[in-house]
């Protein structure tokens, strides 16, 4: 049986976390006239007007999920594939999707997020904009009457009570409100997104994805699957930091809960690549896992609050023994 601890659940809960720097957002992102608007929520360590790589896996989610929703057929998301083409600062978008297959056994959708011309009106022309991320997706039809899920009899740790705070680190420049600090809930078993190895956490995300409407589970799952990269990240062998334009999540099942538990490690493979896997837990067991290629950042990329800082902090004990480096997650 799955072993968690009871605790707060909700995205308001009563529960330590970071002091806000400024007033959050209402969510990651808002709906206008025009597409998309991310906000403060969706930055990322790299630069602090570009999005985190897990607002774009969530937003391309949602968009798969709602046009699967239009055939009408129960079916669940057994794979998701996001590639990142450029990064992303905040801003307004246009996000499509489009039903490749829609079959009764088995369904594609592909889903795309392109920049809105300035010198475009909201009435404008639609598809004129810079593709930046694109999705795939596969749905699947189970061949069992839906049913609560039973659990798997993997023993998983129970939820530590005190939440992680990465933007708490001297060392490293988080934006604040921003993704890593505010939008997601870190509760760590081993390792921290502040040092090289692998990482075991619960997390959850703690905003909505889209002001005004309710989290499905697939896009709660999308939205925190890049954070492996986070959990999981090391140093390169020139002592480098990697970064990664994809991520694919396979699932086994409809996702339960808010809660999901990582079991991250990155791969260092010849000639400056790597590859990080996570497999993935929810209060019923294993749900799936999470794939991303890695190479490694260009030096004008660099690490939140610079290189050198990150391999000095790392190689320095703490008072409870781990070291402190930086994350790396998109």
């Amino acid at each position: 049986m799955v072993n968690i601890e009871s605790g707060p659940t909700g995205a308001n809960s009563d529960c330590p976390g970071p002091a806000s720097l400024a007033p959050m957002p209402p969510a990651l992102f808002v709906s206008e006239a025009d597409g998309i608007r991310a906000t403060e929520l969706t930055r990322g360590p790299w630069a602090h007007r570009v999005m985190h790589g897990g607002a774009i896996c969530g937003l391309l989610g949602w968009a798969v999920e709602r046009e699967q929703r239009r055939g009408g057929i129960d079916q669940v998301c057994s794979r998701l594939t996001v590639e990142i083409l450029s990064g992303m600062p905040m801003a307004t978008y246009e996000v499509t999707a489009t039903a490749v297959k829609a079959g009764k056994r088995t369904a594609l959708v592909d889903a795309e997020v392109r920049a809105v011309p300035s010198n475009i009106p909201a009435s404008g022309e639609r598809g004129a904009g810079r593709l930046v991320a694109r999705a795939t997706s596969q749905w699947l039809t189970p061949t069992i009457p839906a049913g609560e899920p039973g659990s798997d009899g993997q023993s998983l740790p129970p939820i530590p009570a005190e939440r992680a705070d990465p933007g708490a680190n001297p060392d490293i420049d988080y934006p604040r409100p921003g993704f890593n600090a505010d939008a997601v809930d870190f509760r760590f078993v081993g390792g921290s997104t502040e040092e090289p190895g692998p990482g075991r956490t619960w997390l959850r995300l703690d905003h909505p994805l889209v002001a005004g409407e309710e989290t499905s589970p697939l896009a709660r799952v999308a939205t925190l699957a890049d954070l492996g990269a986070a959990v999981g990240w090391d140093f390169s062998p020139s002592g480098g930091a990697y970064i990664n334009t994809d991520v694919t999540l396979q699932l086994l099942r409809v996702p339960a809960g808010e809660w999901f538990y990582f079991d991250a490690a990155t791969v260092v493979a010849p000639r400056g690549l790597a590859g990080t896997h996570t497999a993935i837990s929810d209060e019923h067991g294993l749900l799936g896992w999470v794939l991303q290629s890695q190479v490694e950042a260009p030096a004008e990329i660099g690490f939140p609050g610079g290189m050198n800082a990150a391999r000095e902090t790392a190689s320095r004990p703490v008072s409870d023994g781990r070291r402190l480096a930086g994350d790396f997650g998109q």
